[in-house]
């Protein structure tokens, strides 16, 4: 099978380990093209409509709804079934990017989203529920390592906060946390979330708070479960799916509630090493690239042409 990878710049994670994912289980990946912004997929779509003159994909995979509309304009004349991947939709409804991607979303073969919430609010906006699919984001566990057992040094605890584009929440959540006694806010950036050091950052924290269910902060939980570091989390949006209440972390009802949660596990070492653990557990069973890029592979041979199946199956 081959494969037409489209991302934008928010979605460069997902098309990394995609594009992987798939390459290690035998399929052909085109290099990823990058929408850059709405203003410009018309001429990204033209452009590989041209090239895809001579030998089309079987399938195209638009990471984002910037994706999907240049993904549409390069099929359009070329048949090649498009599926969309989406990660927060119809956030806004009536809203104008809003419209556009839930007739995106109704023209595609397949809509793939993170979570049953995120489905039902494109049912809501009238997309089909037989095209809907749920597919959660992935870590590369990998480069986040398992920190071990957790060593209980004493000190002042540090939290780990995702600045989501220094959104009002994250700053709110670092006001919270810099109120706790012996508490140290440790605020990750986009700059930060992209650096290698990143995994080392994780290792050095004792739980991660978030607000909300961004890209890049739904990105950040996962790395830093797969590091063995328990979550305080918003019980929202994707947050909702990736955290277990209880298990590998807390879901609590607003960001009010925060400051309680963290405290309860920041004065409790065993419990956060447990946490840590069963978080682990979590992301090796139900978010490691190979698991959810297999997931991945069968539903993309929902919509290739049958030639390309047996092809894949031969």
């Amino acid at each position: 099978m081959r494969v037409a990878l489209l991302s934008t710049p928010t979605s460069a994670h997902t098309a990394r380990w995609t594009g992987t994912a798939l390459t290690s289980r035998g399929h052909a990946v085109d290099p990823a093209t990058t929408v850059d912004a709405p203003g410009s997929a018309a001429t990204v779509g033209h452009s590989l409509t041209t090239r895809w003159r001579s030998t089309a994909p079987d399938v195209v995979l638009a990471l984002g709804w910037e994706a999907g509309l240049a993904a549409h304009v390069a099929a359009r004349d070329t048949a090649v079934p498009v599926v969309l991947r989406l990660t927060q939709a119809a956030r806004r409804p009536g809203s104008d990017r809003d419209r556009l991607e839930s007739a995106l979303a109704r023209g595609s073969s397949l809509v793939l989203v993170p979570s049953v919430g995120e489905a039902e609010r494109l049912v809501e906006r009238g997309v089909r529920r037989t095209s809907l699919r749920i597919l959660p984001d992935a870590v590369d566990r990998a480069r986040f390592v398992d920190r071990g057992a957790e060593v209980d040094a004493g000190g002042a605890r540090r939290v780990a906060l995702a600045a989501a584009g220094e959104s009002s929440a994250a700053g709110r959540l670092a006001a919270l946390v810099r109120s706790l006694p012996a508490c140290r806010a440790v605020v990750v950036s986009d700059a930060a979330a992209g650096s290698d050091d990143l995994p080392q950052l994780l290792h050095s924290v004792d739980v991660l708070a978030v607000a909300d269910d961004s890209p890049d902060e739904v990105a950040l939980v996962l790395q830093a479960m797969s590091c063995g570091v328990p979550t305080v989390a918003v019980d929202t949006g994707v947050l909702s799916d990736l955290v277990a209440h209880d298990v590998t972390g807390l879901l609590v009802r607003h960001p009010g509630a925060v400051s309680e949660a963290l405290r309860s596990l920041l004065c409790d070492p065993m419990r956060r090493q447990g946490m840590g653990l069963a978080a682990v557990d979590r992301v090796r069973a139900r978010f490691d690239c190979a698991v959810v890029g297999a997931a991945l592979e069968r539903l993309l041979l929902e919509v290739v042409p049958e030639r390309s199946t047996a092809a894949v199956a031969s």
